[in-house]
């Protein structure tokens, strides 16, 4: 199962403050509909490390010139040291609770200490901004109706199989299968294979494997991810019956990563 902790480098311990990545997200759609419910996501660098002591230590050098990322990448305890520190955008309900509160009530350009199950952490908080992350199926197909789907790119994730039974048409979708991650995970963080700049929306059977992804790209410096609330199922029940539907036919545990 695609998780932003799975998909962590190699390293001590994982992106340390990510405790559940695969909860599923609120609602929020484009900024254009009054009813949109957005959320809160902050982008923000730490510095994992034991005791308080360290951590306090380490604010004192980076307040006083020192690289934040210099001192992430020498003693972080967090594979995300392979990045400088770097967590990228995250959302409402991805981090350990106190992590995420000490990011949301901390003014961007800020450093802040806080203590979780997995240590100290000293972070920087880059920015905070609203972001949509789920996208209706209505307003797909009303922008796809309109012609309004220049500089996006389209991803879907499900797998070649159940692409040759529904797909939604008008568009040219790019093919990363969920379950094949170890093959075009690199090549995202990259930038190889898309554009981290362009509006990107991500679709798979039911939105689970697609919003994992998308919250993923985030982390990566994609700018503008969504992914299509309920899935190829929801847009084919709400907005194109004609396309159809379809049941997966796997068994067993990888049902749970089916949707």
């Amino acid at each position: 199962m695609l998780s932003v902790v799975v998909l962590a480098l190699a390293g001590a311990r994982p992106d340390s403050a990510l405790v559940r990545p695969t909860a599923r997200l609120a609602r929020p759609i484009f900024a254009s509909a009054v009813e949109a419910l957005v959320i809160n996501q902050a982008r923000a660098s730490h510095i994992l490390v034991d005791t308080e002591d360290m951590c306090d230590a380490m604010r004192t050098q980076v307040e006083g010139g020192m690289s934040f990322a210099d001192i992430a990448t020498t003693v972080s305890l967090c594979t995300s040291r392979t990045r400088g520190g770097f967590l990228g955008w995250f959302s409402v309900g991805m981090m350990a609770p106190e992590f995420e509160q000490a990011c949301f009530d901390a003014e961007p350009g800020s450093l802040v200490k806080v203590s979780t199950n997995f240590g100290w952490h000293l972070i920087h908080v880059e920015a905070k901004r609203h972001h949509l992350v789920d996208m209706t199926p209505a307003q797909l197909r009303e922008r796809m109706g309109v012609g309004d789907v220049g500089g996006m790119q389209f991803v879907d994730v499900r797998s070649p199989a159940e692409i040759e039974k529904v797909t939604i048409p008008g568009v040219q979708w790019i093919n990363l299968p969920f379950n094949e991650y170890s093959e075009w995970g690199d090549k995202i963080t990259a930038g190889e294979i898309l554009d981290p700049s362009k509006e990107t929306v991500v679709i798979c059977h039911h939105g689970m494997r697609s919003s994992r992804t998308a919250q993923f790209m985030l982390q990566n410096g994609f700018q503008s991810v969504v992914s299509l609330l309920g899935g190829i199922d929801a847009y084919a029940l709400e907005a194109d019956p004609s396309i159809g539907q379809y049941q997966n036919e796997m068994k067993g545990e990888e049902c749970s990563s089916c949707g």
